[in-house]
């Protein structure tokens, strides 16, 4: 009887203190705090960061127990305390906590909160960037306790990104706290609390050294319709004085206030339609692509690596009546620096336009004035849509390539002890200036002997240009070389002419080394018969010479139609008519003779 009161006895106590072991293990477990928290924050007066890993806030210790919002945390030495955490923006957290105490509960010790206890801030370090709840321009007038800097008056500018603002303060002579300084507002967070609305971001300046210099807090609020009616009043905000949002309770009360009235807009003119018609145009080499928005008023011009420049047409200055060029006064915003500069847009062809830009200056007037803008001296960007049709190419027909210069490099020219007989024909070419294309009859052929040179030739160059022959809109470069099929076609889009300098657009469609880009082809006639060429891949640079500088440096001289002559078919056809046309000639001279008769 004894044995069996033992063992339960035994049992009793096994199962007691399982169930004190449980409530302790429950008590002295492990929470998490939310992923989305996780990472670096920062709070003003805490020298290192404050890091959010899995059960871990930093210094303050392990999460053990959560309901809701409320975190029951404890450290090495056994410090136990309430944290409750709310999150105002993913990139804002704000939290109230208890002293330090021993082992209690979790609704015991959050219990001991107070409504008046002090409220911290946490902002996330490195945040992600997010726009602005208002957008520039602006004017503006602040107070920093001393009385409204109202005169001169300062100035809020929108950045290329929505998330940057930058804040131009002016000093006003009778008030002695204003000072003339730029500041640069990054926003990153934006929030609601009752009726006021919140935001947090970086303040950049040359003041600015540490992130308890650059974090701030402030309270907007959007003015009312009878307000804005009244004064032109837009916006008001508060400014805190440190990294906090502490003392923030309305956009008239704060370190710093502002009141923001809507400045005069500067889009008063639009992008011609033949230019904004086509979204999207890009550089020869694609490095920089030119977008059009916003109904045509909006140019926003950007580069490989993502640097990005907006342009507001402004005013136009002067425009062609064949709607040939229009020169624009226009606001540019880069960063978050801005300034007028003057532009000309040319109308080259359908898909093909050139632009020329000016200096850039602060003043409106002084951007297409002389200093900042001179025709002659500002160069040219040549730019074409981003699918240009394709367009019938100039001087249809076939040329002989001579004294070809690739990137610097002549072409290697060898002999052949074999000699091969060509027939050349010279004809009575003419060129027609309006259609760019040859014309005319063979007058006799010269029987020749010519050194071949198929031997050591180079297989990176070509000796033949054939213009049009396989299709209107098609030129295609062919070396002599038999152990090379080198051919490389060009698709034409257009061109122009500039005293007597010609401008030829193409785009390489076969076997191009130098991958999508497209080449200003830039060519003189020197007599009847021969062509200077020069080409370029990134402008149709005005300083190129053809056939002196460029890229690719040739000259090409006509040596027949289309039709292939040398073909045995052709060439038989050739004879019989050239032996024929005595006959024909002596017929009608006995014709003629007999009929006046």
């Amino acid at each position: 009887m004894d044995v069996r009161w033992s063992f339960l006895c035994n049992f009793v106590l096994f199962i007691i203190c399982l169930f004190h072991n449980t409530a302790t293990f429950k008590q002295e477990g492990v929470c998490f705090f939310p992923e989305r928290w996780e990472g670096t924050w920062f709070q003003s007066g805490v020298r290192q960061p404050i890091i959010i890993e899995g059960p871990r806030l930093s210094s303050k210790g392990r999460c053990i127990a959560s309901e809701g919002d409320k975190f029951l945390v404890v450290d090495e030495k056994s410090c136990y305390r309430c944290v409750v955490i709310h999150e105002k923006h993913e990139n804002v957290l704000q939290y109230k906590e208890t002293y330090c105490y021993g082992k209690e509960s979790l609704l015991t010790l959050c219990s001991s909160i107070t409504g008046d206890a002090l409220l911290y801030s946490m902002f996330r370090e490195n945040a992600a960037p997010i726009s602005c709840p208002f957008r520039g321009p602006f004017t503006f007038t602040y107070n920093r306790g001393d009385g409204e800097c109202r005169s001169p008056v300062s100035s809020i500018d929108t950045c290329t990104e929505d998330s940057r603002l930058l804040l131009s303060y002016q000093a006003c002579p009778d008030i002695h706290s204003s000072e003339s300084t730029v500041e640069e507002l990054q926003c990153l967070a934006v929030w609601k609390e009752g009726s006021s609305r919140y935001l947090v971001g970086k303040v950049h300046h040359s003041h600015a050294t540490s992130n308890e210099d650059r974090f701030r807090c402030f309270v907007y609020e959007k003015a009312s319709v009878a307000s804005e009616a009244l004064d032109g009043i837009e916006f008001r905000v508060a400014q805190s004085g440190d990294a906090t949002c502490n003392g923030l309770f309305s956009a008239t009360e704060g370190s710093r206030t502002m009141t923001l009235k809507r400045a005069s807009s500067l889009n008063k003119c639009r992008f011609p339609l033949w230019l904004a018609n086509y979204n999207h145009w890009h550089t020869l080499d694609y490095s920089v692509t030119y977008s059009f928005h916003h109904r045509n008023s909006t140019l926003r011009i950007t580069n490989s690596s993502g640097l990005e420049m907006k342009v507001v047409c402004a005013q136009t200055r002067h425009s062609t009546r064949d709607e040939t060029s229009v020169m624009l006064l226009t606001h540019y915003t880069m960063g978050c620096q801005s300034g007028f500069t003057c532009m000309v847009f040319y109308r080259r062809d359908n898909n093909v336009m050139e632009v020329q830009a000016g200096a850039q200056t602060k003043r409106l007037e002084d951007a297409c004035s002389t200093p900042y803008f001179n025709r002659a001296t500002v160069p040219y960007i040549t730019l074409v849509t981003a699918t240009p049709e394709s367009r019938e190419c100039p001087y249809v027909g076939k040329f002989a390539v001579r004294s070809l210069i690739k990137g610097g490099r002549r072409t290697r020219s060898s002999t052949h002890n074999r000699q091969v007989e060509m027939y050349h024909f010279r004809q009575n070419y003419h060129v027609d200036r309006h259609s760019k294309t040859f014309y005319g009859e063979v007058d006799h052929i010269i029987r020749t002997k010519r050194v071949d040179r198929f031997s050591d030739c180079d297989n990176e160059g070509f000796s033949n240009l054939i213009v049009g022959c396989s299709s209107a809109d098609i030129m295609e470069f062919r070396s002599e070389c038999p152990t090379s099929d080198f051919i490389t076609s060009y698709s034409c889009h257009g061109g122009w002419e500039e005293n007597g300098t010609h401008y030829l657009i193409a785009t390489p469609i076969s076997r191009s080394p130098h991958g999508a880009r497209r080449y200003c082809f830039i060519y003189r006639e020197y007599d009847p018969y021969l062509l200077l060429f020069s080409s370029s891949s990134d402008n149709c640079d005005r300083s190129l010479k053809p056939g002196v500088t460029g890229d690719l440096i040739f000259n090409a001289t006509i040596i027949g139609k289309c039709v292939d002559i040398s073909n045995t078919s052709v060439r038989n056809q050739f004879h019989w008519t050239m032996n024929i046309i005595p006959l024909l000639n002596l017929i009608i001279a006995v014709v003629f003779s007999y009929i006046q008769r």
